[in-house]
């Protein structure tokens, strides 16, 4: 049956026939009855290819209860000015279509009047219109001539019925959908001109145009041989026939259905017209072979019309299933927008003048305080507000990591584009929104080339668009190599966690009180070291902390970051259990392992596994992250209970404050280099480095001075009182293997 145009679900709408429906379907009719043919064979009429009962169906299929005028006048026109027997066959068809389609209705619904070629329409269409319509066609019209002309009829169940009986089937399984569409076209020509378009695009969509070419000529040829009366040669009878069906089947499924209906249904007309040419009275010699021929071939084409409508069903739904798949595979799943994949595969297939990348940072938070759905209503709301800015070839896409990339087919004009972005407004429940978005772009044909680069470098610059407040253009100068160095960074960290083959680099924090009675926290040592970590690349270049901790933060690497610097510690101080028995480390916690759940459990694993005691190991934290969770600070607690040190770092900086020193309880107290490397010069410092001593001392708590550089500081700090200095001046940093323990 014929497919459906595109996204044709929606009924029509019925609240009148118009005028020229009407006049459209007697046009119809009498190009029906003259396309008819008959033939008279052992006294009885054969009707072959007879499009008025399927006609009459059809108009019942779109318009219901409202085509019932139209068929009351086509009855009354047929009654005064056409002969009984007409009268009567047009008598036995309205009474067919009429019931046939009540009984389709009522398995159906209104749903029923939809475009044929629904696969779940299908079996109701050919039960209730194809089957059920011929065989009351064909006893309707059996009883009206028993009872108007009883000389005229013979027994029911004959030959000539049976071919009547199966041309009718073909006819209503071929010719119904025919006809609703010419109905429908006249109705609506809008449809029509969707469905052409579905037709042209399938054939554009088929194979290649020497296929479809010689599917023509090979259509054209068997046809020709089927209606030339030439019976000398094999190829000019019904043998030819039986080509038909394999050569419709490859053109219903490569070109589509939407063509080869309509050109099947021209075909059935030509060979109800021509039967003698390829099943001649003249060769069958009696009638009874002549019958036996007819029924023969009308058997053939029901079952090649049955098989081609049954295959432009399946295939038509395999091709929505398809594209289907094929939306759902290009299409992001929560806001339905195309994703980057669809990106990739459109760019592949068609130039761009210009990419363009909309970022909005603030939907982060703003999806904490609202809910994720507030981030897909959002993204949908600001890509139809942007499909109003754009012409239409341009095409929008949405890449979660990223945000709201355009594909823009003309130079576009941003800064125009970006003044009516900002005058967006999003609501959201009672809340009306204004957001602020970056905006960069390029039309750089060698920078849109390389699609995976050009969306990173998008990516970074519209972060910058919204600092400056305007949009960013993207040049070929913009370097790239800080994204390369970034992604080659990430994977030497990682590959650093994993083979647990962290640079541990050790800096000394050495004791003022050298001559002076050894300090409690380290049990009589008058040296310890910090481990500092740095990473190698494969050709021997060092990367410092400043560089790889912030991607190591962003990509939640942190807590086995530091998990890692544990065990590698603790492995060295295993190796050296019998020079140096008794070394201490500092090692530094994120504040992201402390909120880590297995923490505890994974560092006391490590003590036991390495048989390290806890008194050799100093923990430094930033002080807040103390006093903010109460998982944080019973964490530390246990630390301390098991004979762990704890040291806070970087004291008099961020949060700190007099309060905040009060209420801590740790054992070191570790002050900023930015106080220390000025106390010579800047009395503020002096001063608030003096106050943190004495503070610290009524709390018990031992003080290690940063960023000693030179003697005089170091000078300073012993004359104050500080217990601990580190610094270049102490010693620098070198490999722990190298470390003076």
């Amino acid at each position: 049956m014929l497919l459906a145009a595109a996204k044709d679900d929606v009924l029509l709408k019925r609240t009148k026939i118009p005028f020229f429906a009407g006049v459209a379907f007697f046009l119809f009719q009498f190009l029906a009855e003259s396309l008819t043919a008959l033939e008279q064979i052992a006294g009885a009429t054969i009707r072959f290819y007879d499009l008025t009962l399927p006609l009459i169906s059809a108009l019942l299929v779109l318009y219901r209860m409202k085509a019932l005028p139209i068929l009351g006048v086509f009855f009354l026109y047929s009654y005064f000015y056409h002969p009984l027997p007409d009268t009567l066959t047009l008598s036995s068809q309205l009474l067919a279509a009429l019931i046939s389609q009540l009984l389709y209705y009522l398995s159906t619904g209104k749903r029923g009047a939809v475009s044929f070629g629904r696969s779940q329409l299908t079996a109701q269409r050919i039960g209730w219109l194809v089957c059920c319509n011929s065989v009351l066609y064909a006893l309707f019209h059996h009883c009206l001539q028993a009872n108007f002309d009883p000389e005229s009829v013979a027994e029911i169940f004959t030959v000539q019925r049976l071919i009547n009986v199966q041309w009718m089937m073909n006819s209503c399984i071929t010719g119904i959908p025919f006809c609703y569409l010419l109905l429908r076209i006249c109705h609506k020509p809008a449809w029509g001109l969707m469905y052409f378009r579905q037709v042209k695009e399938s054939v554009k969509s088929g194979p290649s145009i020497f296929f479809q070419v010689a599917w023509w000529l090979l259509l054209l040829i068997i046809t020709y041989c089927l209606i030339s009366k030439n019976l000398n040669t094999l190829l000019f009878t019904d043998y030819s026939l039986l080509w038909l069906l394999p050569v419709m089947l490859w053109g219903t499924v490569r070109i589509g259905h939407a063509l080869v209906a309509p050109v099947w249904v021209i075909i059935l007309i030509l060979l109800g017209n021509y039967i003698d040419g390829y099943i001649s009275i003249a060769n069958t010699l009696t009638d009874a072979n002549h019958l036996h021929s007819l029924i023969i071939s009308s058997t053939t084409i029901f079952i090649f019309s049955l098989t081609i409508v049954a295959t432009g069903v399946i295939s038509s739904r395999s091709k929505k299933y398809s594209q289907h798949v094929s939306r759902l595979y290009r299409a992001e799943p929560n806001t339905g927008l195309l994703n980057f994949q669809a990106l990739s595969m459109d760019m592949d297939k068609h130039s761009a003048e210009a990419l363009c990348l909309i970022r909005c940072p603030e939907l982060n938070e703003l999806e904490q305080t609202y809910g994720v759905e507030f981030r897909f209503e959002f993204v949908k709301a600001l890509s139809a507000y942007i499909a109003n800015l754009l012409s239409c070839c341009d095409r929008i896409y949405y890449s979660p990591g990223h945000g709201l990339i355009i594909r823009l087919n003309n130079s576009p004009d941003i800064p125009a584009f970006y003044r009516s972005l900002r005058a967006f407004r999003f609501q959201w429940k009672t809340s009306i929104l204004g957001l602020n978005c970056g905006v960069a772009y390029t039309s750089e044909k060698r920078i849109i080339r390389n699609l995976s680069e050009a969306i990173k470098q998008l990516n970074i610059n519209s972060y910058i668009s919204l600092l400056h407040g305007r949009p960013l253009s993207l040049s070929p100068t913009v370097p790239g190599d800080n994204i390369v160095e970034s992604g080659m960074i990430r994977d030497v960290l990682q590959q650093a966690i994993d083979k647990q083959s962290l640079m541990l680099m050790a800096q000394p924090i050495v004791s003022t009180m050298l001559t002076a009675q050894p300090v409690i926290s380290v049990k009589g040592k008058f040296r310890y070291h910090e481990i500092l970590i740095r990473l190698k690349t494969a050709d021997e270049k060092l990367i410092f902390p400043d560089t790889f901790l912030p991607l190591a933060r962003k990509g939640g690497l942190l807590p086995a970051l530091d998990i890692t610097v544990i065990e590698q510690t603790f492995r060295f101080m295993q190796t050296r259990k019998g020079s140096d028995p008794d070394c201490y480390f500092s090692i530094n916690l994120t504040p992201e392992s402390l909120h880590q759940t297995d923490f505890l459990d994974n560092v006391s694993t490590l003590f036991k596994k390495y048989s390290i005691a806890p008194y050799r190991i100093i923990f430094e934290i930033i002080e807040s992250e103390i006093l903010d969770n109460d998982n944080v600070s019973e964490i530390l607690r246990s630390l301390r209970n098991a004979g762990c040190k704890i040291a806070i770092d970087d004291f008099g900086t961020g949060s700190s404050s007099y309060e905040r020193l009060r209420m801590l309880n740790a054992d070191i107290l570790k002050i900023d280099g930015s106080f220390i490397k000025n106390i010579i010069n800047d009395p503020f410092s002096y001063c608030a480095v003096k106050s943190f001593c004495e503070m610290a001392k009524l709390k018990n708590m031992e003080i290690v001075a940063e960023f000693v550089e030179n003697e005089e500081i170091a000078q300073m700090l012993t004359s104050m009182g500080i217990d601990w200095l580190q610094g270049y001046h102490i010693g620098k940093p070198v490999p722990v293997e190298l470390a003076e323990l």
